[in-house]
């Protein structure tokens, strides 16, 4: 039992090996069938090897005769295709049916008894088991097994495809695997020893397709590297020069028909076996002829092989090679090819003039020895070895002629590699003219002409070299001084006197500052200093920078005397300190933040913190959500009524509100500035208009007039007229019905525009009205000026009343100037009765409120 037990396990193991060598291989794309019999003996196998681990092994024996049923006909499709015989559908599918009618009666065996008589004891597995005991039905398919296997073995045996030695090993391992498998028939049913045969006999025939496979792409990929290789290949037969065979190469290099010369004696392809290693011009090409004789054959092979991109390439070489010489000889530049150690190969005639030589005292000696200055002896052999490792180089130097003068000169170096050697090939150019441009040019661009500081450009340089070469504990500092009216001194006394003082406060700079500070011009009026390592720490650089503001501001604030007149001057500074840390172009943003707000400050000098910034993001915030809400339509119009004393509407004064997203209302003295400074004011006045005109439209009988405010920054553009026109007149609103209303101040910019726009809008037939009336421009000329209709009375005077009677005097002597000028006067912010009842007791017929 031992023994049986080993080899099912064996069994189990070789079965594995097989389907997993199989799908590795792709044998199934041989066959499909080499799949179907690896499955097939791996099941076996394995049930196998559970017979001897369970107590009940009928149902595992019954699931093997079932397995076995297939396994003759998979054999039998795997021969078909291994051996190139055509495989007719229908002959398959006859043999697969053989297996199918007993597949059912041994599934309906329980009914009839044919497959399976009974039970039988056996003492494969142990003493206790019992297998089931087949009838005469699986003799019968034993037989057709046994016919079909033999038929398998006639295929191969005639197979045209196949090879006489592998023909001969398929015929063993079927002997060997047929033979196996009737002694197990034999011997009692031994299924474990047929576990054995099976799975072995799947191996051998795997390795012994695989092997096939191979040789037979083997032969394939000769063939193909014979057949489409670029090179020529002729068979001679030595003997009597007939041409045994050639590929297609061959034909096209010689031009021959390649059918035409097979099986005859050609005597150019004589001739090509005499000419061994040459070259010879056929058909347009250059060939290299190369020849080997196979005595045991009687044969020789010719090897026709196109050079002709060799030649031509090596004709490009020599062309190029006189292009390099006549280049060499004729750049304006010296130039000297040099070996890896520095010892002259080759110099041009330029190089001789500018040191001084001849070509004689020049050729193989060091170069170092010829043109390197003593106090620069190390610096060739750094520069060598670079270039050897980067391959390139360019650098700025100083060299030696023979007399001793040494010449400034440009070093272009690259290396060259050849087979034999590496050459190093340098340019040398000489600079010194250059330089003194260079010099001449820089001092223009770092300096200011006027003052002799340095120039933005200079400046900014210097602060960004700066902050990189600092530590990480040093603190710098820069400065930003402003002249206050500059622009006033220009006007009123002429450019040279604005550049008399400039040339003054700049001595007075440089006589506080120290000696490495870096002082510059930036801007006309404006002064930067840069002040670099003044502390370890914030506190001790902030210390260090007050007292040289302090000394910097006693001398800027002492009277100026120029072209013979006494001036006080006044100046604006501002200071941000900074570290490492800090960008060149954050550290100028932050300082121009400092100096701006400096400008509006009481004593003139600020410090940068983070103050200034966080008010200048919020404003930003604020500024771009504005931006959002106009693109949204977030900001609407609520209509205020405007009524009569029966309480009767009459009109509305249209209150533009910024309705957010969640609900929240947001009143026009928060984001009107913000309009207003950035121009959207524009858009905006002319979407309330819209909106206006929307309601007007729908409503036509409802209200008669409705007051639209208008900024001053909206007269004031030349197309606003226009504009309103447009929109009135597209919505067919009665232009008296729209009341322009704006604030007393506007006769402030009561320019030709604000007069050109509301001379247009009268014209058209729109209303004006006075708001705010009495609290802004505190001038009643205006009056006589605009042809006025209305005009509201502040909010402030009618909320003091009834307890205020100034208040009501004021209110009084409003309405008596209205009634004079035939004008509608409209208190605003009317709350109560009260109210109500005191103004119209005064005399007012319409109120807002």
């Amino acid at each position: 039992m031992i023994v049986n037990k080993i080899l099912a396990m064996i069994g189990v193991l070789v079965s594995v090996v097989n389907f997993a060598y199989a799908l590795d291989r792709k044998v199934y794309r041989i066959s499909k069938g080499a799949l179907h019999v690896a499955v097939h003996v791996l099941l076996f196998s394995c049930t196998e090897f559970f017979k001897y681990e369970v107590t009940n092994i009928l149902l595992l024996e019954k699931f093997q005769d079932i397995l076995l049923l297939y396994l003759p006909v998979a054999v039998f499709s795997f021969t078909l295709d291994f051996s190139g015989t055509e495989k007719s559908k229908n002959k398959m599918l006859f043999l697969y049916t053989i297996p199918t009618l007993y597949l059912i009666l041994a599934l309906t065996n329980e009914y009839h008894k044919l497959f399976w008589s009974g039970e039988v004891k056996t003492v494969f597995y142990g003493p206790e088991k019992i297998r089931p005991h087949g009838s005469f039905i699986p003799w019968t398919y034993f037989i057709f097994a046994v016919i079909l296997l033999s038929l398998a073995a006639k295929y191969i045996f005639e197979s045209k495809k196949l090879d006489e030695k592998t023909k001969k090993r398929t015929i063993l391992i079927f002997i060997f695997g047929m033979s196996g498998t009737v002694a197990v028939y034999l011997a009692n049913f031994n299924y474990t020893l047929l576990s054995f045969i099976l799975s072995h006999t799947v191996m051998f025939l795997n390795l012994l397709t695989i092997n096939y496979a191979w040789r037979r792409i083997l032969l394939s990929a000769r063939f193909k590297a014979y057949e489409y290789s670029k090179d020529g290949y002729i068979v001679v037969d030595s003997v009597n020069g007939r041409v045994l065979d050639m590929n297609e190469s061959a034909s096209q290099h010689l031009g021959l028909g390649r059918e035409a010369t097979i099986g005859r004696v050609e005597a150019k392809i004589r001739n090509l076996i005499k000419k061994n290693g040459e070259i010879i011009f056929e058909n347009n090409k250059f060939l290299s002829i190369s020849t080997t004789e196979y005595e045991k054959d009687g044969t020789v092979l010719v090897i026709l092989k196109d050079v002709t991109s060799e030649i031509a390439s090596k004709r490009h070489i020599e062309k190029t090679q006189a292009f390099f010489k006549t280049l060499f000889e004729n750049i304006p530049d010296g130039a000297v090819i040099l070996d890896k150690d520095g010892i002259v190969k080759e110099c041009n005639n330029q190089f001789l003039t500018m040191f001084g030589y001849s070509k004689e005292e020049v050729l193989a000696k060091p170069i170092d020895e010829l043109i390197l200055p003593k106090d620069l002896e190390t610096e060739s052999d750094k520069l060598r070895n670079l270039v050897l490792e980067q391959k390139f180089l360019r650098v700025e130097t100083t060299r030696r002629r023979k007399d001793g003068t040494l010449v400034d000169v440009r070093i272009t170096v690259s290396v060259i590699e050849t087979d034999e050697e590496v050459l190093i090939y340098a340019i040398y150019t000489d600079i010194t003219a250059e330089r003194e441009a260079m010099n001449i040019a820089r001092n223009v661009l770092q300096r200011d002409p006027l003052t002799g500081l340095y120039s933005r450009h200079y400046f900014i340089r210097k602060l960004s070299s700066t902050i990189e070469f600092s530590s990480i504990d040093d603190y710098n500092a820069v400065i930003a001084i402003d002249i206050r009216d500059f622009s006033l001194f220009n006007s009123t006394r002429g450019h040279s006197f604005g550049d008399e003082l400039l040339r003054e406060i700049a001595k007075r700079l440089k006589q506080v500052l120290r000696e490495g500070d870096t002082i510059g011009r930036p801007y006309a009026d404006e002064f930067w200093i840069l002040l670099e390592k003044v502390g370890k720490d914030y506190k001790q650089a902030k210390a260090t920078v007050a007292n040289i503001v302090g000394k910097l501001e006693a001398e800027l604030r002492k009277f100026y005397n120029v072209n013979s007149e006494i001036l006080e001057i006044k100046f604006s500074t501002g200071i941000h300190i900074f570290s490492s840390m800090d960008n060149a172009e954050d550290v100028l943003r932050k300082l121009n933040l400092a100096l701006s707000r400096a400008k509006s400050s009481r004593d003139g000098t600020v410090y940068y913190s983070a103050l200034i910034d966080n008010e200048l993001q919020e404003l930003a915030t604020k500024e771009r959500a504005l931006k959002e809400a106009v693109f949204n339509g977030e900001l609407k119009i609520f209509l205020q009524p405007i009524c009569n004393s029966y309480s009767e509407i009459v009109g509305a004064e249209a209150l533009l509100r910024w309705l957010k997203k969640d609900g929240s209302i947001v009143p026009p003295l928060d984001f009107i500035k913000f309009l207003e400074e950035n121009g959207m004011i524009i858009s905006v006045g002319e979407e309330v208009l819209r909106q206006v005109c929307e309601f007007m439209a729908s409503n036509d009988d409802s209200i008669a007039f409705v007051d639209v405010n208008v900024s001053p920054v909206q007269l004031r553009h030349p197309n606003m007229a226009e504009r309103f026109i447009e929109i009135i007149s597209a919505y067919e609103i009665k232009p008296k019905k729209i009341v322009i209303e704006f604030t007393e101040n506007i006769l402030i910019d009561m320019n030709q525009t604000v007069k050109s726009n509301v001379e247009k809008l009268l014209n058209f037939g729109c209303q004006l009205c006075i708001d705010d009336f009495g609290t802004g421009y505190s001038s009643l000329s205006y009056l006589t000026v605009l042809p006025l209709k209305k005009i509201k009375v502040d909010r402030s005077f009618v909320s003091r009343i009834p307890e205020d009677s100034r208040s009501i005097k004021i209110l009084e002597a409003v309405y008596n100037i209205a009634r004079s000028f035939n004008l509608d006067a409209i208190p605003e912010g009317v709350e109560n009765e009260k109210q109500l009842e005191i103004l119209t007791m005064i005399g007012y017929k319409l109120f807002q409120g």
